[in-house]
């Protein structure tokens, strides 16, 4: 099993939920607003000085869909560019709950 870690700008949540709900992920947790800095996309700190926020949501699958939603989220990148913001990564999930 693994966690997908996804960071990207606030205004890319539809899509990354239609992704979801595409490959029938349902389970997920989400922080809803965010700030931070990419190296490609600039300051997002929701502030006047520095506009806009991204979202966060991380899902717990196992490799297979990790590797589907993986390589839905880099589509989804190569679609809108880097400067937009999507951001994803894997962790290994060696236990859960039952």
């Amino acid at each position: 099993m693994k966690m997908v870690w996804m960071m990207h700008d606030i205004v890319l949540t539809d899509d990354i939920q239609g992704i979801l709900d595409e490959l029938g992920i349902i389970g997920l947790s989400r922080w809803k607003r965010m700030t931070g800095r990419g190296p490609k996309s600039g300051s997002r700190m929701d502030t006047h000085v520095w506009p806009g926020a991204n979202s966060g949501a991380f899902v717990v699958v196992d490799d297979e869909m990790a590797a589907r939603l993986m390589g839905r989220l880099q589509a989804l990148r190569d679609e809108v560019g880097a400067l937009t913001g999507v951001w994803a990564f894997t962790t290994p999930v060696t236990e859960t709950l039952r």
